[in-house]
């Protein structure tokens, strides 16, 4: 079935700014992919059989990209989980309450939908039990809803429980000894073959032209020189494969690259060959200005999560630097989002907020703008999951990921002036409530805010039944057990912030 998409104004690529704009436009959505794009009257006459999608008063728009996401579906917040800095909270969510994958994957899936994201890559932990199994799942459910899904496993080979964890074990007592020896002495060679054999079974069985699977080791600091090469070598023999990773998300992950390797991590990836066109760093708060000039000269891209990092009180990224230098920097929710809803275009506006900062210099540091921030949440983002130059825009030969936004209280509220464009006036006033309709490969997946894939409300009833369940005896022993490390592990990072420390972005004045 053709279907025509009628806006009554259609952005259909952020990177061409306002000449990527049309007034009463239309595109052409057929087998999947972007015909044409253009005038609504000349291609209705042009292709009468179409099926009109669009009451010719809203804004017709690509889908919208979360490049990095775990797929909880439940928040923390909803899970009970306070939030806290990122190394607190390694030890505090042995709490969380877990549900199937599939239904995770699949409320994942719905709450990105109805905000208008189309596509969101599943950065998956990596190290509980069932890796295989579980990843099927998350990919069944993902496909139930309609959304389109980047799948990368991840997995650490050292420092799972701390970082530098066999120095940090020996600081123990010997009864918190023996209750954490798995989790520091483990078989890492058979943990690293197991993870390559995972990801070319997942690779083999579903990487397509619908869906990409992607390496995600989960942290840079959580992985050997040795495992990152080997990931390297493979993902460079497939023709480029993306390799996502946590990096310098908190100072003290800056401080442990300090310590171990006398420079940056970002520094040391690239001494061991993996900063590439194909690396993304998530998070990537505490770059410094030679890392910045390394991603930007290997052609490398981060994923930017604004509310996460102040939810896990992990700082700023640098992202008016990076953009500046030519770095693709893609949007990533990571779960805490500002509403605790998944809302991409809520992130979007928390992007083109906070970096702009303040200074002396009235003329030379102009803010991002509009464009610049639908980018991150479109092109930018369908790079970091293995998309590149097939989503993310409205244009003849891309996949059919289209959204329709409701306009009438953006611009009737009272009133809107005529002389903004319409991307300034969506980050500045859209939510996700807006979205009325959304299109995965031609396939219509929500209309007037209904979902036609899935049965929501029966969703919502199967995730009470199960999160009423709680966590079972066995979790909360093993949790509880696990906040008894917590003064060893305060007290071992103490003093790591003993290093040069000079913030991008400087908001205030204590003297």
């Amino acid at each position: 079935m053709d279907i025509l998409m009628r806006g009554k104004y259609v952005i259909t690529d952020a990177g061409d700014g306002e000449e990527g704009i049309l007034t009463d436009g239309a595109a052409l959505l057929s087998e999947g992919k972007i015909e044409e794009v253009g005038e609504y009257e000349s291609l209705k006459k042009k292709y009468p059989n179409a099926t009109i999608k669009g009451n010719g008063e809203q804004l017709l728009m690509p889908g919208l990209i979360d490049g990095h996401s775990h797929g909880w579906g439940l928040t923390l917040t909803q899970r009970g989980i306070s939030l806290d800095f990122l190394e607190n909270g390694l030890i505090d969510w042995a709490f969380m309450l877990g549900l199937d994958p599939e239904l995770e994957s699949m409320m994942s899936a719905v709450r990105h939908l109805r905000n208008g994201c189309t596509t969101r890559h599943h950065n998956n932990w990596g190290e509980e039990p069932n890796l295989l199994a579980n990843a099927e799942k998350i990919i069944k459910g993902s496909r139930e809803v309609g959304i389109r899904l980047a799948y990368s496993p991840g997995g650490r080979d050292i420092n799972r429980l701390a970082l530098d964890d066999a120095e940090f074990f020996k600081t123990l007592p010997p009864d918190l000894q023996e209750f954490t020896r798995p989790m520091v002495y483990y078989d890492k060679k058979t943990f690293v073959d197991a993870y390559l054999d995972l990801f070319e079974d997942l690779y083999t069985r579903y990487n397509n032209d619908e869906m990409r699977i992607i390496f995600g080791p989960s942290w840079a600091m959580g992985s050997t020189d040795e495992f990152m090469q080997r990931v390297k070598t493979r993902a460079d023999e497939l023709g480029k494969v993306q390799i996502h990773m946590h990096t310098l998300q908190t100072p003290i992950q800056k401080a442990f690259g300090i310590k171990k390797y006398g420079k940056s991590l970002l520094a040391h990836l690239d001494d061991i060959g993996l900063v590439d066109e194909n690396l993304t760093l998530g998070h990537a708060v505490y770059l410094t200005e030679s890392d910045i000039e390394i991603l930007a000269s290997k052609g490398a891209s981060t994923t930017h999560h604004p509310s996460c990092n102040f939810a896990v009180r992990n700082g700023i990224s640098p992202v008016y630097f990076l953009h500046k230098a030519g770095v693709n920097v893609a949007l990533g929710i990571d779960d805490k989002g500002i509403n605790d809803d998944e809302d991409a275009i809520m992130e979007l506006r928390m992007i083109h907020r906070l970096h702009r900062v303040s200074g002396f210099d009235l003329t030379g540091t102009p803010a991002l703008d509009a464009f610049d921030v639908l980018k991150m949440g479109t092109t930018n983002a369908a790079r970091v999951c293995g998309f590149q130059g097939e989503l993310g825009a409205l244009k003849p030969g891309m996949k059919a990921d289209v959204i329709l936004v409701d306009l009438q209280e953006i611009m009737e509220d009272p009133w809107i002036s005529p002389d903004l464009n319409i991307a300034e006036i969506f980050i500045h006033r859209a939510k996700g409530v807006h979205v009325n309709t959304v299109i995965v490969g031609g396939k219509v997946v929500m209309e007037d805010r209904q979902f036609l894939t899935v049965d929501v409300d029966q969703l919502y009833k199967e995730v009470r039944k199960q999160a009423a369940k709680g966590i079972s005896p066995e979790q909360r022993q093993f949790a509880e057990a696990l906040q008894k490390i917590k003064p060893y592990y305060h007290k071992w990072y103490e003093g790591w912030e003993k290093m040069d420390y000079e913030p991008f972005y400087v908001m205030n004045s204590r003297k």
